[in-house]
């Protein structure tokens, strides 16, 4: 038996569906269909029980999933450590962050190396948490920051720290002022498909706000240098403003308050290697102390 038959029989039972395991796998479901037959043939008794409506997995079928899922975790998780071994003695640590963690996660970056000198660390930018589940999700990182809770069976979320947004001026824009309000204001926001984007709209509508959007950017980066051009202000997380790029800007706090909380995400079955389980613990660390 292939471990891709075995990918094959996962796709069905998360799916509960041969249409829609086919079409997440890429194949035809007359294949899919075959597959499966094949496997149930193999092995002397049926996966799945099937009617003109529905499917459903038999006991039998139960059983062998929680093999199958334990037999592809460690393929996958064996196959990345050797793509990574072909580059480095170690595997490289992969992790999703966000664009405004990066400046506190460039510290506990820095700290771990110090302890794992051959360590390599790769990482990716992500700001959608649906693509964060599926980063998880098909191994592709280790773990990810996210601005909101996780709720998925296989991922567990734990909060790191609160903060508010503010919203970031030029130098002396607004002299002796402690809050401010954003009615009127040009605004230069998020893009509308990233999550701190979702948070900002949520919260105009709950406070009765329609904001002066003047422009919209994908990174805090490319909004701060329009803020350092006096095109407009930027709604930031506060824990940006300690970023390199904001040097000689102001900013604000915003009236009312708008704030989010900031979460690390990792698969509770993968086997992670103590430098994986050394550097999440120094991320939980950073912000304990």
């Amino acid at each position: 038996m292939k471990i891709i038959q075995l990918e094959y029989f996962l796709a069905v039972v998360k799916y509960n569906s041969f249409t829609k395991a086919a079409n997440f796998l890429h194949i035809s479901q007359p294949s899919l269909t075959a597959a499966i037959k094949k496997m149930e043939a193999d092995l002397g008794y049926d996966l799945f029980m099937r009617t003109t409506k529905d499917i459903k997995i038999t006991e039998k079928g139960i059983q062998f999933y929680k093999y199958a899922e334990d037999l592809v975790e460690s393929y996958r998780s064996t196959v990345e450590k050797m793509y990574d071994l072909n580059v480095s003695s170690e595997p490289r640590i992969k992790m999703g962050i966000l664009e405004s963690t990066s400046q506190w996660m460039a510290n506990v970056i820095r700290a771990h190396h110090k302890r794992y000198p051959n360590q390599q660390y790769r990482i990716y930018e992500v700001h959608d948490q649906h693509q964060s589940i599926e980063q998880l999700t098909n191994f592709n990182v280790h773990f990810a920051l996210t601005n909101e809770e996780i709720r998925h069976q296989d991922i567990t979320s734990i909060a790191l720290y609160k903060e508010s947004y503010i919203l970031l001026t030029p130098k002396d824009a607004f002299p002796k002022q402690k809050t401010i309000q954003l009615d009127d204001l040009p605004l230069i926001l998020p893009n509308k498909n990233s999550q701190v984007r979702k948070h900002l709209d949520d919260y105009f509508n709950r406070v009765g706000i329609h904001p002066n959007i003047i422009m919209e950017s994908d990174r805090f980066e490319s909004a701060t240098n329009l803020v350092h051009l006096g095109i407009g202000y930027a709604v930031i997380p506060r824990f940006y403003y300690q970023s390199f790029n904001t040097r000689n800007l102001d900013y604000i706090k915003i009236r009312p308050n708008l704030g989010r909380k900031i979460y690390i995400n990792y698969l509770k079955k993968r086997k992670h290697s103590e430098q994986v389980l050394s550097l999440i613990e120094q991320c939980i660390d950073y912000w304990n102390l």
